[in-house]
């Protein structure tokens, strides 16, 4: 009888048990794969179903509702989730929750702007990493520490700690990760003046961020830091004056723009493309972009110094000197709390160039004082001697960590070499057989390349060929318009099968096109629009449409009497301009053909 009940009771543990692990596991599946808003949900209906028991997963599951609430600025529940944790039964036997929760609690703080209690918590989750010797804790923790240093203007400490994440990060290969940490390198070079520098980081980063996404089951959290990134990349390259590169990612940027998480984001995109526009003089886009900053502002903003400072550079770019003083003065009582000496060091700056232009003398006098000792608080940080020394250790490091693993490839391959040597006389008949497949492939693909360039120059002659008889079609609609004013438009009869059928085959072409473009190209249906110039390219709500071509794109849209002249152009535009697979062009070329027989057709029924 107890062994029944024993057994019993042993069969619901690990029933429980098991339930338990699938409940924290669809939580944080959902947080790496979707949403935040709806992770929250999954998460909050995980914890539900653990209908308040006490244990490690529910502990878990709070960890993970702590940190999705502060992605998304919700700090009040934040805060209820971490006490809670602090309160379990289970805080103190569990290394993994002591750890989490004291990072979360430091990176709580440094939100807060509160560096020194934030480093506390920080250096306690670093020592708990050590201590455990837990290599992605010790990368983690040694870049959370490289950011508070570096809010706290110790640039040196905040390279030595990033040097430490970096190699760890690397040693791990998540590659995302590791874009984290060069992504912080560039803004903390960007602060210490080397913009070339900062320049390569932050294109590293980019890079190593794009790398992430192509593998399977990346974190989508990843396109927050790339969108972030875009931002970055447009204000460098504006403080370095390469205006391609920097129009190049406020595209991005705009283009990226509705996917933002939360208002935060938002403001810190909206400034910087501001700030952009002020480096080049440009007050009206300035003020368009920072005056929709503020909607999404709240009063504990990171940014509002920044803000205030630049719409006090825009009213100065105006003339307008007392609203400039006004809004400087703004920026400098919200950069004093958080001890931002660049922001006070350009306010003050600009305050002492308008009191300059007005003969203000003596008010000039005291805020170019000011702008000295803010820039020389800036400056100490920057210029300490072996910063420089410290980063071309790092970039040392990596090269030498890329040379290690070049060498072990370079070592497995020779030991293949090795151990073919033994059927090398075997394998020359093998290779004189492949040396004549080779040169018949060769000689194939000449004949195939030759036939390839009689293709596109085919297609190029039929795109203007068809842009000649657009020409000539109009001016004989004008001619013929104004002898036979109540002439029907041809094809404007009740329709008809053929008319159904032509209108989806002309859609079916141009989804097969465009298809084919953005896989060639790697560009966008409006990259196309504007590089064929066939189609029309409008902004709407700050977004860049193309709302003739999307009419054409979907058989309940396209007109009655659609323009198919357009649709063939730009088959042709895309078969003449685009490296294609032989099989895509042979699919696109059979579906071209396909049109222009009802084309011919139509035009015979018409006659």
């Amino acid at each position: 009888m107890r062994i029944g009940v024993f057994l019993l009771f042993w069969s619901l543990s690990n029933t429980s048990l098991a339930s338990d692990a699938e409940s924290l596991s669809q939580c944080q599946s959902a947080i790496k794969s979707r949403p935040h808003s709806e992770a929250l949900k999954t998460c909050l209906n995980s914890l539900e179903a653990q209908q308040n028991k006490s244990s490690p997963v529910t502990t878990q599951l709070w960890l993970e509702l702590a940190d999705l609430y502060s992605q998304q600025g919700h700090y009040a529940d934040t805060d209820y989730y971490l006490a809670k944790i602090k309160q379990s039964e289970f805080f103190l036997g569990d290394t993994e929750i002591q750890y989490r929760w004291y990072r979360m609690v430091g990176l709580r703080l440094l939100h807060q702007e509160d560096y020194e209690q934030a480093k506390i918590q920080l250096e306690q989750a670093y020592t708990i990493a050590q201590r455990e010797q837990n290599i992605e804790w010790i990368a983690k923790s040694s870049n959370d520490l490289g950011l508070i240093h570096h809010k706290l203007l110790k640039y040196k400490s905040a390279l030595l700690y990033y040097q430490e994440s970096l190699k760890h990060k690397e040693l791990i290969g998540n590659l995302y990760y590791v874009g984290t940490t060069l992504n912080n390198l560039g803004l903390l070079n960007k602060d210490m003046g080397d913009i070339e520098q900062s320049i390569s980081y932050y294109e590293q980063a980019l890079q190593t961020y794009l790398d992430y996404t192509q593998i399977d089951d990346f974190d989508v959290r990843v396109m927050s830091n790339i969108s972030h990134l875009y931002e970055d990349l447009a204000v460098i390259y504006a403080l370095n004056g390469n205006n391609e590169k920097q129009n190049q990612y406020i595209d991005k940027i705009i283009a990226t723009y509705s996917t933002k998480l939360s208002n935060n984001e938002k403001v810190r995109a909206l400034k910087n493309l501001a700030l952009v526009h002020i480096k080049q003089k440009q007050s009206t886009e300035a003020r368009k972009f920072i005056d929709e900053a503020l909607k999404f502002a709240k009063d504990d903003s990171n940014y509002l110094d920044e803000i205030y400072y630049i719409k006090a550079y825009i009213s100065y770019l105006d003339g307008n000197y007392e609203q400039a003083q006004l809004q400087a003065n703004y920026a400098i009582n919200q950069s004093k709390p958080a001890n931002n000496p660049k922001v006070l060091s350009d306010t003050h700056q600009l305050l002492y160039t308008i009191y300059d232009q007005r003969g203000q003398y003596q008010k000039a006098l005291e805020h170019l004082n000011k702008h000295y000792q803010n820039k020389e608080q800036e400056l100490q940080a920057q210029y300490q001697a072996d910063l420089q020394l410290i980063n071309q250790q790092i970039a040392k490091e990596r090269l030498e960590r890329q040379l290690v693993t070049e060498q072990l490839a370079n070592e497995k391959q020779s030991n293949r070499i090795r151990s073919l040597s033994n059927i090398i006389l075997g394998s020359l008949i093998i290779l004189l057989a492949l040396a004549f497949l080779l040169v018949f492939l060769s000689y194939r693909k000449r004949k195939e390349k030759q036939a390839l360039l009689a293709s596109i120059k085919s297609h190029k002659e039929k795109l203007l060929l068809l842009e000649s008889e657009a020409l000539q079609d109009q001016e004989n609609a004008n001619t013929q318009g104004k002898e036979n004013n109540s002439a029907t438009e041809p094809g404007a009869d009740a329709e008809t099968c053929t008319d159904e059928q032509f209108r989806q085959s002309l859609v079916e072409l141009l989804i097969e096109t465009v298809n084919l473009w953005e896989k060639a190209s790697q560009l966008d249906r409006i990259e196309l629009a504007e590089k064929s110039r066939i189609w029309r390219v409008s902004i709407d709500e700050g977004r860049l449409r193309t709302r003739s071509l999307d009419k054409y794109l979907n058989i309940q849209k396209i007109p009655q009497n659609p323009r198919w002249r357009n649709v063939v152009k730009t088959s042709h535009y895309v078969l003449a301009e685009c490296e294609l697979s032989q099989s895509d062009r042979a699919l696109l070329e059979d579906k071209l053909e396909q049109v222009m027989s009802l084309i011919k057709a139509r035009s015979m029924e018409h006659g």
